[in-house]
Protein backbone atom coordinates (compact mmCIF):
# COMPACT_ATOMS: atom_id res chain seq x y z
CA UNK A 1 0.00 0.00 0.00
CA UNK A 2 1.47 3.39 -0.90
CA UNK A 3 0.41 6.89 1.21
CA UNK A 4 -0.09 9.75 -0.56
CA UNK A 5 3.03 11.69 1.49
CA UNK A 6 1.61 15.08 0.03
CA UNK A 7 -0.49 15.42 3.25
CA UNK A 8 1.15 13.60 5.70
CA UNK A 9 2.85 15.07 8.59
CA UNK A 10 6.36 16.36 8.43
CA UNK A 11 7.61 16.11 11.99
CA UNK A 12 10.67 17.88 13.15
CA UNK A 13 12.87 17.83 16.30
CA UNK A 14 11.57 14.19 17.52
CA UNK A 15 13.91 11.31 18.79
CA UNK A 16 13.44 8.54 15.65
CA UNK A 17 12.85 6.11 18.71
CA UNK A 18 9.51 8.34 19.54
CA UNK A 19 8.12 7.52 16.42
CA UNK A 20 5.96 4.85 14.63
CA UNK A 21 8.30 2.84 12.27
CA UNK A 22 6.39 0.82 10.65
CA UNK A 23 4.06 4.05 9.47
CA UNK A 24 7.49 5.67 8.47
CA UNK A 25 8.29 2.63 6.23
CA UNK A 26 4.95 2.15 4.51
CA UNK A 27 5.03 6.02 3.90
CA UNK A 28 8.13 6.90 2.17
CA UNK A 29 9.74 3.33 1.19
CA UNK A 30 8.49 3.15 -2.08
CA UNK A 31 9.45 7.11 -2.84
CA UNK A 32 12.42 6.78 -1.84
CA UNK A 33 12.80 4.30 -3.52
CA UNK A 34 11.82 5.70 -6.93
CA UNK A 35 14.37 8.77 -5.98
CA UNK A 36 17.11 6.41 -5.17
CA UNK A 37 16.53 4.38 -8.68
CA UNK A 38 16.62 8.20 -10.96
CA UNK A 39 20.17 8.14 -9.28
CA UNK A 40 21.56 4.84 -9.55
CA UNK A 41 19.18 3.36 -12.03
CA UNK A 42 18.58 -0.70 -11.62
CA UNK A 43 15.75 -1.07 -9.70
CA UNK A 44 16.67 -3.45 -7.34
CA UNK A 45 19.99 -1.53 -6.51
CA UNK A 46 18.02 1.29 -5.71
CA UNK A 47 15.22 -0.84 -3.21
CA UNK A 48 18.66 -1.99 -1.76
CA UNK A 49 20.34 0.91 -0.58
CA UNK A 50 16.94 2.40 0.58
CA UNK A 51 16.69 -1.32 2.86
CA UNK A 52 19.47 -0.54 4.28
CA UNK A 53 19.12 3.16 5.04
CA UNK A 54 15.66 1.63 7.25
CA UNK A 55 17.95 -1.27 8.66
CA UNK A 56 20.95 1.18 9.59
CA UNK A 57 18.33 3.77 10.97
CA UNK A 58 16.43 1.01 12.79
CA UNK A 59 19.26 -0.11 14.52
CA UNK A 60 20.20 3.14 15.75
CA UNK A 61 16.89 4.63 16.52
CA UNK A 62 17.60 5.25 20.25
CA UNK A 63 20.66 7.75 18.97
CA UNK A 64 19.01 9.89 16.19
CA UNK A 65 17.39 12.51 16.98
CA UNK A 66 15.82 14.16 13.64
CA UNK A 67 16.67 18.29 14.00
CA UNK A 68 14.64 18.82 10.72
CA UNK A 69 12.24 17.38 8.56
CA UNK A 70 11.63 14.26 8.51
CA UNK A 71 10.87 13.72 4.89
CA UNK A 72 14.23 15.77 4.13
CA UNK A 73 16.18 13.72 6.70
CA UNK A 74 14.99 10.30 4.92
CA UNK A 75 15.63 11.99 1.19
CA UNK A 76 19.07 12.52 2.74
CA UNK A 77 19.96 9.86 3.88
CA UNK A 78 19.12 8.16 0.51
CA UNK A 79 21.18 10.41 -2.02
CA UNK A 80 24.12 9.92 0.71
CA UNK A 81 23.78 6.76 0.38
CA UNK A 82 23.46 5.93 -3.39
CA UNK A 83 26.14 8.43 -3.93
CA UNK A 84 28.49 6.46 -1.56
CA UNK A 85 26.77 3.29 -4.34
CA UNK A 86 27.85 5.12 -7.28
CA UNK A 87 31.34 6.28 -6.06
CA UNK A 88 31.59 2.23 -4.72
CA UNK A 89 30.72 1.34 -8.44
CA UNK A 90 33.18 3.55 -10.14
CA UNK A 91 36.12 2.38 -8.04
CA UNK A 92 35.40 -1.01 -9.08
CA UNK A 93 34.93 -0.62 -12.69
CA UNK A 94 38.62 1.38 -12.44
CA UNK A 95 39.86 -1.64 -10.91
CA UNK A 96 38.44 -3.73 -14.05
CA UNK A 97 39.86 -0.94 -16.81
CA UNK A 98 43.24 -1.08 -14.78
CA UNK A 99 43.61 -5.09 -14.58
CA UNK A 100 42.40 -4.78 -18.34
CA UNK A 101 45.21 -2.54 -19.15
CA UNK A 102 47.50 -3.86 -16.88
CA UNK A 103 47.56 -7.35 -19.37
CA UNK A 104 46.04 -5.49 -22.78
CA UNK A 105 49.69 -7.24 -24.11
CA UNK A 106 48.32 -11.01 -22.43
CA UNK A 107 47.61 -13.69 -24.72
CA UNK A 108 44.81 -15.38 -22.88
CA UNK A 109 43.24 -11.47 -22.60
CA UNK A 110 43.47 -11.08 -26.00
CA UNK A 111 42.06 -14.31 -27.53
CA UNK A 112 39.03 -14.77 -24.91
CA UNK A 113 35.58 -13.82 -25.65
CA UNK A 114 34.42 -11.53 -22.74
CA UNK A 115 31.08 -13.47 -22.13
CA UNK A 116 33.47 -16.50 -22.11
CA UNK A 117 32.68 -18.23 -18.25
CA UNK A 118 36.67 -19.52 -18.34
CA UNK A 119 37.82 -15.94 -19.26
CA UNK A 120 34.92 -14.34 -16.79
CA UNK A 121 36.62 -16.65 -13.98
CA UNK A 122 40.26 -15.76 -14.78
CA UNK A 123 39.95 -12.05 -14.74
CA UNK A 124 38.19 -12.83 -11.31
CA UNK A 125 41.16 -14.32 -10.04
CA UNK A 126 43.07 -11.99 -11.43
CA UNK A 127 40.84 -9.00 -9.96
CA UNK A 128 40.99 -10.68 -6.67
CA UNK A 129 45.36 -11.15 -6.91
CA UNK A 130 44.88 -7.37 -7.72
CA UNK A 131 42.41 -6.61 -4.40
CA UNK A 132 44.95 -8.53 -2.46
CA UNK A 133 47.93 -6.97 -3.31
CA UNK A 134 46.49 -3.69 -3.03
CA UNK A 135 45.21 -4.39 0.59
CA UNK A 136 48.37 -6.08 1.52
CA UNK A 137 50.00 -2.62 1.45
CA UNK A 138 50.75 -0.71 4.35
CA UNK A 139 47.30 1.23 5.31
CA UNK A 140 48.89 4.89 4.20
CA UNK A 141 50.48 3.63 1.33
CA UNK A 142 47.41 1.92 0.19
CA UNK A 143 44.99 5.08 0.98
CA UNK A 144 47.30 7.39 -1.58
CA UNK A 145 47.36 4.97 -4.15
CA UNK A 146 43.58 4.38 -4.21
CA UNK A 147 43.27 8.48 -4.19
CA UNK A 148 45.73 8.87 -6.98
CA UNK A 149 44.66 5.77 -9.01
CA UNK A 150 41.21 4.94 -8.57
CA UNK A 151 39.88 8.20 -7.72
CA UNK A 152 42.12 9.96 -9.67
CA UNK A 153 43.36 13.02 -7.76
CA UNK A 154 46.19 14.54 -8.40
CA UNK A 155 48.94 15.13 -6.50
CA UNK A 156 48.43 18.06 -4.91
CA UNK A 157 45.05 17.43 -4.28
CA UNK A 158 45.79 14.41 -2.19
CA UNK A 159 48.76 16.55 -0.58
CA UNK A 160 46.20 19.14 0.52
CA UNK A 161 43.53 16.73 1.42
CA UNK A 162 45.57 14.92 3.86
CA UNK A 163 48.18 17.51 5.11
CA UNK A 164 51.45 16.13 3.32
CA UNK A 165 53.93 17.37 0.95
CA UNK A 166 53.30 16.42 -2.92
CA UNK A 167 56.95 14.52 -2.82
CA UNK A 168 55.50 12.79 0.53
CA UNK A 169 52.80 11.70 -2.05
CA UNK A 170 54.62 10.79 -5.04
CA UNK A 171 57.09 8.80 -3.08
CA UNK A 172 53.90 6.39 -1.51
CA UNK A 173 52.75 6.32 -5.08
CA UNK A 174 56.04 5.00 -6.09
CA UNK A 175 56.48 2.65 -3.21
CA UNK A 176 52.60 1.11 -4.10
CA UNK A 177 53.65 0.70 -7.65
CA UNK A 178 57.23 -0.82 -6.98
CA UNK A 179 54.72 -3.73 -4.49
CA UNK A 180 52.54 -4.41 -6.56
CA UNK A 181 55.33 -4.92 -9.40
CA UNK A 182 57.37 -6.95 -6.85
CA UNK A 183 54.13 -8.96 -6.16
CA UNK A 184 52.92 -10.06 -9.63
CA UNK A 185 56.18 -10.65 -10.56
CA UNK A 186 56.41 -13.79 -8.01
Amino acid sequence: MEYDNANIPDPVNIALKDMDFEWIYKVYFLALCRYSEGLVKPKEEAEDIVSNLFLVLWENRGNIQITRSLKSFLYQGVRNNSLKFLQHKKVMCKYRENIRNMHANDDWLLIHDNNDPMFIMMLQDLEREIEDAINALPEKCREIFDMVRIEELKYQEVADRLGISVGAVRKQVNRAMTKLRESFEK
